[in-house]
């Protein structure tokens, strides 16, 4: 059974990420071959035809990218679709030199199984039908030989073996058709011609093949040869069971009549008598089309002609299924499978064109980058099924708004590109932009209900902003953040100022990596102090960034970036683990009741059992006992999916760790899900707190929070306390924990331990 399943080469040099993978693509039938370096790799692809390589860009001593390349540089494996694994942000260089080196795809870590399952089994399925194919040309072939074997054997008269030579000779040609780099219409005439060059076939030079339009089953005339305009018009298109080709659709059997009788159903002046052979192109128990040829009114059928034909006509039927697989293949290989819509290898050929012919030509080219905004929220509000109703239905919309001869393109996402070649006004593209804002603007009437989005565009132009399409996409990008950072439901041009923004960026990341790595980084805490005993029961450990020739840098101005980059992983768990050597210094020392809290990102949360597997390492390497260790959460990241982060919750209580609610009220958590959640502490945002006592509405909304809390057996804290008022505010309403400036700022270590050697403050 496995010497008929595909292969799939998996290449990662972490035996951890090959486990994983292979546990996702258990699901597909398909065999396994590992490779944990290039060398490994390229050795099992000299004994094995792959279907398809996930390759992990980030290797040692052989890359990805360099694996891919040598692959793309030897016949064997030039044809090998390629997935590219990465776990950090792609850009479009590296994206353009992974098209260049034959990838056929990109997936981010960390994988998202339903993504990784979808693609490789398109891939998978695209390759079963091309064996299909190469078995049936194999079938043929064998049938061919053994008719030259029967006739070898036979020792037919000689004018039997004649005909048998020149029916072989028609045949092969009719296979070398199928192989022929014309279109589909060319290759249809070419079969005419050589049935119609048979010399022992009774054939008038007059014939034409129908294909099957699948939209309606009807016969759709694709070639002819012979017939007059007025017949032309006629068999444009033939319904099932209509005259003589289609009572062959519909019978799916030759059928041969030896007049134009009553079964012509059409008639024309100037009609001549005729005789039809209508040959259905039948694979299995389908059909693909009717191979209609003329013969004199008075030819006498034979059996012989019969096999014969019905010979051609399957070799018809690979010729089609080989057309049809190629633009599948083609389908797949440019134009997004959600949307239809180019996808990511497309748009970068035409917006190279667009950019080749503006050369010549002295013309502008614009190129737009659209993100929707809010998208993510229906995804985790309505589901997947929502989203992916919304990406289409925003794909025509965008669509709606632009010119035939311009392109809109799906990155990939809920990103979206338009070139707008052949520029003659400015005005026009302002023109786009609001129209595509406006349409999405537009509230979504989805199945599971109404979803309301916006769009963030950011606008460039060749040759004023950028000389490259790299250019180009680096700058409309730029351009798409500010619009985002300027409010959403907007566009921005792409301005030199906007350069030398990204720049900073760009260099703020560098450093940050950099940072992370030379331990710049430092831990402050701000004291959690107990309502009733006025002592420290707890703190809260909030990362600084003592960046070089900046000074400390709060967390404000980095995290964002660090999100964005998937730096914030790295950076969680190093403050986690600090936090708890710490502690247990502090514990040490007497201290033993300090519970210390962490805050934990989105992108950490989702890690899900690795999260559960790093918190249960770091609790191991300090040995802080687990219930003075509490992780801090948000609303938001609860409710991206609902029963994951109960399972991921659930783990963190079976282990012992306190959980708390950070920013309760600023969400859009409800009842229903809130009681689902372990959780031990909601904590007030800061919001609420700081102007508690001018403002009435703050206190009713505080005095809610506190008393759904002790309905729901929790504690609470109060953040950013810094007047007396609210305190005195906040112990008559029963509030359990407050922090803020009042009590303390966030302060370093050395400053903490003073505060420890007094606990009553």
């Amino acid at each position: 059974m496995n010497s008929v399943l595909p292969k799939i080469l998996i290449v990662d040099d972490l035996p951890a990420n090959l486990s994983a993978m292979r546990k996702i693509l258990s699901k597909v039938e398909a065999q396994m071959f590992e490779a944990e370096s290039g060398e490994d790799a390229l050795a099992l692809c000299a004994e094995h035809d792959f279907a398809l390589a996930l390759l992990d860009v980030n290797m040692p001593i052989m890359n990805g990218f360099q694996l891919a390349e040598i692959l793309y540089g030897v016949k064997r494996t030039k044809g090998l679709p390629i997935i590219f694994v990465t776990a950090t942000e792609t850009d479009s260089y590296q994206i353009l030199q992974g098209y260049e080196v034959g990838a056929v795809d990109f997936v981010r870590k960390p994988i998202d199984n339903r993504i990784l399952l979808s693609k490789v089994s398109v891939f998978l399925d695209l390759n079963n039908k091309r064996r299909a194919i190469e078995k049936s040309a194999l079938l043929l072939q064998e049938k061919n030989q053994q008719l030259e074997h029967e006739i070898d054997k036979r020792h037919l008269a000689e004018e039997k073996i004649g005909r048998a030579y020149e029916s072989r000779i028609a045949i092969s040609k009719l296979l070398q058709t199928v192989l022929d780099p014309v279109s589909l219409e060319v290759q249809l005439e070419t079969v005419l011609e050589i049935l119609f060059s048979v010399p022992w076939l009774s054939l008038k030079r007059k014939g034409g093949i129908f294909l099957v339009d699948p939209a309606t089953s009807e016969l759709v005339l694709a070639c002819s040869s012979g017939y007059a305009d007025e017949q032309l018009d006629i068999c444009a298109r033939i319904k099932p069971g209509q005259c003589l080709c289609g009572k062959a659709l519909q019978r799916k059997q030759i059928i041969f009549s030896s007049s134009n009788d009553k079964d012509h159903e059409f008639q024309y002046k100037g009609l001549e008598p005729h005789g039809h052979y209508c040959i259905p192109l039948l694979n299995s128990d389908q059909v693909f089309g009717v191979l209609n040829l003329y013969v004199s009114d008075d030819h006498k059928p034979l059996a012989e002609e019969e096999e014969f034909l019905s010979s051609a006509s399957n070799t018809i039927v690979g010729l089609i299924e080989r057309r049809s697989l190629e633009r599948q293949l083609k389908q797949q290989a440019q134009f997004d499978e959600l949307t239809g819509l180019p996808n990511r290898v497309l748009f970068h050929d035409r917006l190279n064109q667009a950019i080749k012919f503006a050369k010549r030509s002295g013309k502008d080219v614009i190129l737009m980058f659209l993100d929707l905004d809010r998208f993510k929220l229906v995804n985790d509000t309505m589901g997947h099924e929502a989203g992916d109703v919304l990406l289409k239905m925003a794909a025509q919309r965008i669509n709606s708004c632009v010119r035939d001869s311009d392109t809109v393109a799906r990155l990939g996402g809920d990103e979206f590109t338009v070139i707008l070649p052949q520029l003659t006004h400015p005005f026009y593209v302002e023109l786009v932009t609001r129209k595509i804002l406006e349409q999405l603007a537009t509230p979504f009437n989805l199945p599971q209900g109404v979803a309301s989005v916006s769009g963030s565009i950011g606008v460039t132009c060749f040759p004023s902003d950028a000389d490259s399409a790299e250019g180009l996409i680096k700058h409309a990008d730029s351009a798409m953040y500010q619009a985002k950072t300027a409010g959403r439901s907007t566009f921005r041009f792409f301005t030199k100022e906007m350069n030398t923004f990204m720049s900073e960026r760009y260099k703020l990341e560098a450093e940050l990596r950099k940072g992370l790595a030379n331990e710049e980084m430092l831990i402050y805490y701000q004291p959690k102090i107990d309502m009733k005993t006025n002592i420290i029961i707890g703190m809260e450990a909030l990362v600084r960034w003592n960046r070089p020739e900046h000074g400390i840098i709060l967390p404000s101005e980095f995290i964002p970036l660090a999100e964005e980059t998937k730096l914030i992983e790295t950076l969680d768990m190093w403050v986690m683990e600090n936090a708890c050597k710490q502690n247990k210094i502090w514990i040490d020392m007497g201290y033993s009741d300090l519970v210390v809290s962490v805050n934990l990102s989105t992108v950490q949360f989702r890690r899900g059992v690795e999260l559960l597997d790093s918190i249960s390492s770091i609790l191991k390497k300090t040995g802080v006992p687990p219930q003075l260790l509490e992780i801090e959460i948000t609303e938001s990241m609860l409710m991206e999916n609902v029963d994951e982060a109960v399972v991921t919750m659930k783990g963190i209580r079976d282990m012992g760790i306190q959980i708390a609610l950070d920013d309760f009220g600023t969400g859009y958590s409800s009842l229903s899900a809130l009681k689902r959640f372990p959780l031990q502490t909601l904590k007030i945002d800061r919001s609420f707190v700081l102007e508690l006592i001018e403002d009435s509405d703050d206190q009713e909304i505080v005095s809610a929070i506190i008393s759904l809390a002790q309905k729901l057996k929790m504690s609470v804290v109060a953040e950013g306390v810094e007047t007396n008022e609210q305190l005195d505010f906040l112990k008559e309403n029963c509030c359990d924990i407050v922090q803020g400036f009042f009590h303390s700022p966030p302060v370093s270590v050395e400053e903490f331990s003073k505060l420890l050697k007094d606990k009553r403050l």
